[in-house]
C-alpha cells in the first residue's frame, strides 16, 4: 500500500487556514486582532486557524450561512516554524473525556471568556492548539480529523500578519478553488 510522499524534512512552513466571509477580508489584510473574535470559544477569544483546509472550507460556509450576504473564503498563511517557535503556547493532544485538562480550559474559556488563568499581566498564551469541541459541550467529545491553533496576542497576531498570505473564493460546492488563490 503506498502511503504519502516522501519529502524531506527542511523545516518547511506551516500552513494554516482560516475560513470567513468576503466582507471581513479587508479589515484581516490590514492586520489580524485577536480582540476581533467572539469571546466564548474553545481557548478564548483570538484568530483561529485551521491545518486542515476543508475544515477551513466548512467554518466558511458555516460563516456565509450566519452572515448571507458576502461569499465565503478561506484564507491561507503559510508560517514559519521558526517564528512560532518563539511563541509562548500550549499544546493540547488529547480530547477524550478523561482528558480533564481540556476540559477544564475549555470550560473555562467558554464560560468566563478571559485569558488562560497564567500568572502575570498578559493572562494567556500566544497560540494554542488543540482538538475543536464537538457540540453540545455536555458530550465531552471532539471532531475527529478536526484541529483548532488559535492566536490570542498581539505577537501572535503579528506571526500571521508577516507570513505569506493568500486567500481563495469558494465555488457553489464548497470546494476551495485551489488554482485561484491569491495574495491577501
Amino acid at each position: 500500500m503506498p502511503g504519502p510522499p516522501r519529502v524531506p524534512w527542511q523545516n518547511q512552513d506551516l500552513v494554516l487556514y482560516h475560513g470567513t466571509i468576503e466582507k471581513y477580508r479587508p479589515s484581516i489584510a490590514r492586520g489580524i486582532d485577536a480582540t476581533k473574535g467572539r469571546v466564548n470559544l474553545d481557548f478564548g477569544q483570538g484568530f483561529y486557524t485551521t491545518t486542515f483546509e476543508r475544515q477551513a472550507v466548512s467554518w466558511a460556509w458555516i460563516k456565509f450561512q450566519r452572515e448571507p450576504g458576502s461569499m465565503p473564503i478561506v484564507l491561507r498563511f503559510q508560517v514559519k516554524r521558526a517564528s512560532l517557535s518563539q511563541l509562548d503556547s500550549m499544546w493540547i493532544i488529547r480530547g477524550s473525556k478523561t482528558a480533564s485538562d481540556f476540559w477544564s480550559l475549555v470550560f473555562h474559556c467558554r464560560r468566563n471568556g478571559g485569558g488562560h488563568g497564567r500568572t502575570g499581566d498578559i493572562g494567556w498564551y500566544d497560540v494554542v492548539a488543540g482538538p475543536v469541541v464537538n457540540t453540545p459541550l455536555t458530550k465531552f467529545s471532539v471532531l475527529p480529523g478536526y484541529d483548532q491553533i488559535s492566536f490570542h496576542t498581539p505577537i501572535a497576531c503579528q506571526v500571521l500578519n508577516s507570513s505569506r498570505r493568500g486567500f481563495a473564493s469558494i465555488d457553489n460546492n464548497g470546494r476551495s478553488l485551489r488554482l485561484d488563490w491569491e495574495d491577501l
